[in-house]
């Protein structure tokens, strides 16, 4: 892989890990690895008491999960849960930040959820990606034509996919989903256990590799090289 940066579009501030070591792994080969995250995370609360607070958990245990996979930035669109919807502002708000991060290669959810705010963020991610190599709301920026577009998770379509070597990385999703104490309940697991999780995949070092797909709006300049 060439890319020099990467863009992550999630729907909620963990969406991100099902590619935790993907991310991680680039990161200390020195791409820049960028997230936006589509809500606040404002319902993820399971106790009453932390309504008020939630939002404030949810960003630092953001940053905690950052440091953790080696994120360079993350925004945070101020968009409430179960709200996320393909709006005007929200468009130009990614637009502006595929414009500000200029992406190699732009990861999203897939087509396929039951989840509003993830369908909401493959419509928007999506949008948003194309009409950012256009010469259209230049207030937002410069036009960038991100080169490849993938999706890393909810897609059933028979597209080409790609299977990213992992191996060495394997732990860096417990890892990253030890820090989202907020959502432990949703998780059904503590934070030791993800860590305990953690240590073992450090220790023995399991094959990994995780898969994308191959965003169909993609145009190749060549045809695929022999893999060796």
């Amino acid at each position: 892989m060439d890319y020099e940066r990467i863009l992550v579009f999630g729907a909620h501030p963990d969406d991100e890990f099902s590619m935790a070591g993907t991310m991680a792994k680039l990161a200390d080969q020195g791409v820049k690895v960028f997230v936006a995250t589509m809500t606040n995370g404002n319902e993820g609360y399971p106790r009453p008491e932390w309504r008020d607070t939630i939002v404030e958990m949810r960003r630092g245990e953001a940053a905690e999960a950052d440091r953790v996979l080696g994120v360079a930035r993350r925004w945070i669109l101020d968009v409430e849960d179960m709200a996320l919807a393909l709006t005007k502002a929200t468009l130009k708000e990614c637009i502006r930040i595929v414009r500000e991060a200029r992406p190699h290669a732009v990861f999203t959810h897939g087509p396929h959820d039951r989840h509003g705010d993830h369908l909401a963020t493959h419509t928007v991610s999506v949008q948003a990606t194309w009409h950012a190599g256009e010469p259209v709301a230049a207030e937002l920026g410069e036009p960038w034509r991100a080169p490849h577009v993938y999706y890393y998770k909810s897609c059933n379509l028979p597209l080409p996919t790609v299977v990213f070597d992992t191996t060495g990385y394997a732990h860096k999703g417990a890892e990253a989903r030890a820090t989202q104490v907020s959502q432990h309940t949703l998780f059904r697991r503590t934070k030791d256990e993800f860590l305990a999780e953690a240590e073992r995949l450090k220790r023995e070092r399991p094959a990994a590799s995780e898969r994308f797909w191959i965003v169909e709006t993609n145009a190749l300049a060549d045809f695929l090289p022999l893999q060796g």
